[in-house]
């Protein structure tokens, strides 16, 4: 499928932007095991392999939320730690499609142990630290978690794509971002990358649709192209592939862009160049 047709790009953030793996994935599994240890009342020691298994978590679908797939992390964990865990895609596919509410419908007898709002904490205050929890999630880190880190876990995020490529698509084309992160978190995500997004363009986590719904794609579309032509949606997860799936199925002049490394954002965004003549 050509590009040539593209007047805007649409990034997800975390896996296309920015490597999330030293922070969202971290801070996933080590409220997990936080959470564990506070409802077993002894370290956590379940082994979990974050390279290869947050991906398992991803490409199953319904767990784009960082801080719902902690909470299925939990639940994994709790059970290894009793040494009654099924194989891992197993344990997914008991999610029958529905993340972390399909997983929590499975173990009744676990799942309450492990409240959201409890997890959510946690990694609020993992990933914000004492010096950006209250202005990312509304709380200070200490009321989670009394050792809550100064500096959080955000900061260990890199850009993965090259930065001359990227500032060159943000200078030939209207860009928007479509992402799972609150208002603030988009906002610290576009100050590392150098991007200016208008806030009508920033589709966020702040009780809108999310993924997979393809809501947010519908409304970037319409406000990327008003002359006509495709928007270019890079994504990374089961959830972007399928929201964009149906946005196209509701007619959205959509091209979709998957990418699963490190390296695979900057080559994309060099084909669309290429494809443009840009």
């Amino acid at each position: 499928m050509t590009w040539s047709h593209v007047r805007g790009v649409i990034f997800d953030v975390d896996g296309v932007l920015l490597d999330a793996r030293a922070s969202y994935h971290a801070v996933a599994e080590e409220a997990a095991r936080r959470a564990v240890a506070e409802v077993i009342g002894e370290p956590c020691v379940a082994p979990f392999d974050r390279e290869r298994e947050i991906p398992s978590f991803k490409a199953a679908g319904r767990f784009n939320d960082d801080w719902e797939m902690a909470r299925g992390i939990a639940l994994l964990l709790h059970l290894r730690q009793r040494g009654a865990s099924p194989e891992l895609q197993r344990f997914l596919d008991s999610a029958r499609d529905r993340g972390v509410a399909g997983l929590a419908g499975a173990l009744p007898s676990i799942a309450p142990l492990y409240p959201q709002e409890r997890i959510s904490r946690l990694c609020g205050a993992l990933y914000g630290g004492r010096s950006h929890c209250r202005e990312l999630f509304g709380f200070e880190a200490d009321e989670a978690l009394p050792d809550a880190p100064e500096r959080g876990l955000w900061e260990r995020e890199e850009l993965l794509a090259d930065p001359a490529v990227l500032e060159a698509v943000a200078q030939r084309f209207p860009t928007a971002l479509y992402t799972g992160r609150n208002p603030g978190e988009a906002a610290l995500a576009l100050l590392r990358c150098e991007l200016q997004i208008p806030q009508r363009l920033c589709w966020v986590a702040d009780g809108r649709p999310r993924k997979p719904d393809p809501e947010g794609l519908l409304s970037l579309c319409t406000e990327l192209l008003p002359s006509g032509g495709e928007a270019l949606f890079v994504g990374d997860t089961a959830d972007d592939r399928a929201a964009a799936e149906a946005a196209r199925a509701r007619g959205a002049p959509l091209v979709y862009a998957h990418v699963a490394g490190p390296g695979e954002t900057t080559r994309a965004l060099a084909r669309l160049l290429a494809e443009t003549g840009a």
